[in-house]
């Protein structure tokens, strides 16, 4: 008696569940947001076979019964219904948006605080990894990356930056946790350069610059040819003249692979990566040393897709069928993750640098922000920062767009921290987006995935017949 009253039971639960409409509304996260646009997404997914409206108005279902609606907004506060209908009965969930008007309020800059008048500031870099900027922001252009040590003059302040005093036609600017406190010297120390020592291994190529102390030192690709400067060590001109700065050009004839500029002490060594030798043509990728990071991982799970499935298990599945791919062709593949793994973005940067890798290939999708229309953005797009890495770019995306029927955003210049290095060549590939419909069916299926992985692979191959021309 009391197995049939319970088997009734769970049969109306189960029938009560079933006809209930449900609701779950994956973006936005809350259902009280303040928004500076004029429209926001809804993404999320219902009951099978439910009639969903928002505000009234049918919306699409699509596979496994989720939606992506964009709903336009009206100043000020825009309460948005959302209600799933299934058999008679319905699910209603209410959101509240308000959408902001655009302040005309102005931003007061930091004033420039300079030295004083013939005094010397004097600083040391404190971090191993001290970003040097373009300008004094967070957002401006990384010119290098110093290590602890690193001697520097300073001429004023603005705001929590420090301006560096070298001659040069470009700024340099430096945040504060980056260095010592100043102090004031009575002169600066005039930095030396000692002597050069050139030598190669099989793998690099080498220049070494021994200084009487760090100094702060920039290093640009310039078409086939890489400028480095030590700043405030003088030097003599072709016409025999004293300069404030040391110019050294490295001449390349080959396409530039990795390379890269460390401070051992007081030493200076400059590397560039060497094309292996003996490679096979018929097998290009046999004996290459490749990196493949699958974007994201562990609690950082990356865009979340209408019906909650993760970005970094997309990213993590189509990098295992290119991992799986490469080392049939005999490629020598390392990874940050195979599994459904925590990696720090320095941890994946070190993985890279500290395995001697030729070429670096971070995978992602796209993300949204919640202004943004999910149909108008779709398509593939990969990001380089480096010149040595625009041509891997390019190749990449090329093929993307042509083997996997994906709209061509284009190659974009982006200081990501998988494409900031130098040394190896790096790329981050955008696949596809999550938020778009059709995309995200598609991101979902092995048959896709598996495509992806190969089209990547027969770029990696036509990368290095150019290389070989």
């Amino acid at each position: 008696m009391r197995v049939k009253i319970f088997f009734t039971i769970f049969l109306f639960i189960l029938g009560f569940n079933i006809a209930f409409a449900h609701i779950d509304v994956v973006q936005p996260a809350k259902n009280q947001i303040t928004v500076n646009s004029s429209t926001v997404y809804f993404i999320g997914n219902t009951t099978e076979n439910a009639d969903f409206s928002i505000n009234s108005e049918p919306v699409k279902l699509w596979n496994n019964n989720f939606f992506v609606h964009v709903v336009p907004l009206q100043y000020g506060k825009n309460k948005i219904k959302l209600k799933s209908v299934k058999n008679g009965q319905a699910e209603e969930k209410i959101y509240i948006v308000n959408r902001k008007k655009t302040s005309s309020g102005h931003y007061t800059e930091s004033k420039f605080i300079p030295k004083k008048e013939n005094e010397v500031l004097y600083t040391k870099t404190i971090r191993p990894d001290a970003t040097v900027r373009s300008k004094p922001s967070t957002h401006s252009q990384r010119l290098v990356d110093l290590p602890e040590n690193v001697v520097l003059y300073l001429s004023g302040k603005k705001g929590d930056f420090y301006k560096i005093d070298e001659t040069g036609s470009s700024e340099f600017w430096i945040h504060k946790s980056n260095i010592e406190e100043p102090v004031s010297l009575s002169k600066k120390i005039k930095p030396r350069l000692l002597k050069q020592k050139h030598y190669s291994d099989n793998m690099y190529d080498y220049q070494q610059f021994y200084v009487s102390h760090p100094v702060l030192y920039t290093i640009k690709q310039e078409g086939n040819r890489i400028k480095l400067v030590l700043y405030g060590v003088e030097s003599k001109n072709e016409e025999g003249n004293s300069v404030p700065n040391y110019e050294y050009y490295f001449e390349i004839e080959n396409p530039i692979l990795g390379y890269d500029c460390t401070y051992e002490e007081n030493k200076l060594i400059f590397k560039k990566a060497r094309l292996p030798e003996n490679i096979d043509i018929n097998n290009p990728l046999k004996g290459l040393k490749i990196f493949i990071d699958a974007g994201h991982g562990g609690s950082d799970k990356g865009a979340l897709g209408p019906t909650r499935v993760n970005e970094k298990d997309i990213n993590l599945s189509i990098a295992n069928y290119l991992i799986e791919i490469l080392k049939q062709s005999g490629a020598d593949v390392v990874y940050s993750r195979i599994k459904d793994t925590q990696v720090g973005l320095k941890d994946r940067v070190k993985i890279a640098k500290n395995n001697d890798i030729l070429i670096s290939i971070s995978i992602h999708n796209n993300s949204l922000p919640l202004s943004a229309n999910p149909y108008v953005h779709h398509g593939t797009e990969v990001h380089y920062y480096n010149e040595n890495a625009k041509l891997l770019a390019e190749i990449i995306k090329n093929n993307l767009v042509n083997d996997l029927n994906l709209k061509d955003n284009g190659i974009r210049k982006s200081s990501f921290a998988l494409t900031r290095s130098t040394n190896p060549v790096s790329v981050l590939v955008e696949v596809a987006y999550m938020l778009n419909p059709d995309e995200y069916i598609k991101l979902q299926q092995d048959s896709f995935q598996k495509n992806v992985a190969i089209s990547v692979k027969k770029s990696l191959e036509q990368y290095m017949y150019m290389l070989l021309k």
